[in-house]
């Protein structure tokens, strides 16, 4: 099971894709880009997240937000209507101050402004989210096991993207700065 790859191969082929571009206002092929690196950071994101004090009870919350479907698999009736699964509060909640960041960087390497990644971003949060609650749910995992599936996911998701285990690293760069969880990421990304 490889949630990064299943999801591209969901949301970044045919009409699906077609949808998000034309939801976002961006190029076929640049979005299909964006969501490439996007989907690992969001990974690389919740794992960091899992791996705070308390982090696990707020990807337990999350999870339990999006429910139990991802909606690449209801994608048109999602992006009909992105707000409802919570999209930007999610990408405040993972993200916080270093949006900006990986924003830019997925956009310097996409060609997209950074307003459209952000829009990609709303859209890949949930996506990953969903499809996490729908394992986690399936196999009865508790916050710990939770955790260790997104620990999982993230290592396999990040070395199959140099490009956002960049972006992953100049967010523990960024922490390291300001205290943050430079150890944490330096041995998840290790």
């Amino acid at each position: 099971m490889d949630i990064v790859s299943d999801l591209m191969k969901e949301a970044g082929t045919g009409d699906n894709l077609s949808l998000i571009s034309n939801t976002v206002g961006g190029d076929g092929n640049a979005v299909r880009s964006a969501l490439g690196m996007s989907l690992p950071v969001v990974m690389g994101s919740l794992a960091a997240t899992a791996a705070k004090p308390g982090g696990a009870g707020v990807l337990t919350t999350m999870v339990s937000q999006a429910g139990s479907s991802s909606p690449a698999g209801n994608l048109s009736g999602y992006l009909g209507s992105p707000a409802a699964a919570g999209g930007s509060s999610m990408v405040s909640t993972l993200f916080g101050s270093q949006l900006a960041p990986v924003q830019d960087a997925i956009a310097r390497k996409t060609g997209l402004p950074p307003a459209v990644v952000g829009k990609v971003l709303e859209i890949a949060v949930p996506m990953v989210i969903g499809f996490v609650g729908k394992i986690a749910g399936g196999q009865n995992l508790d916050a710990a096991g939770l955790a260790g599936l997104i620990g999982d996911q993230s290592k396999m998701a990040l070395a199959g993207s140099p490009d956002a285990a960049a972006v992953m690293e100049q967010m523990v760069v960024s922490q390291a700065a300001s205290g943050g969880l430079s150890g944490m990421m330096k041995n998840m990304l290790g």
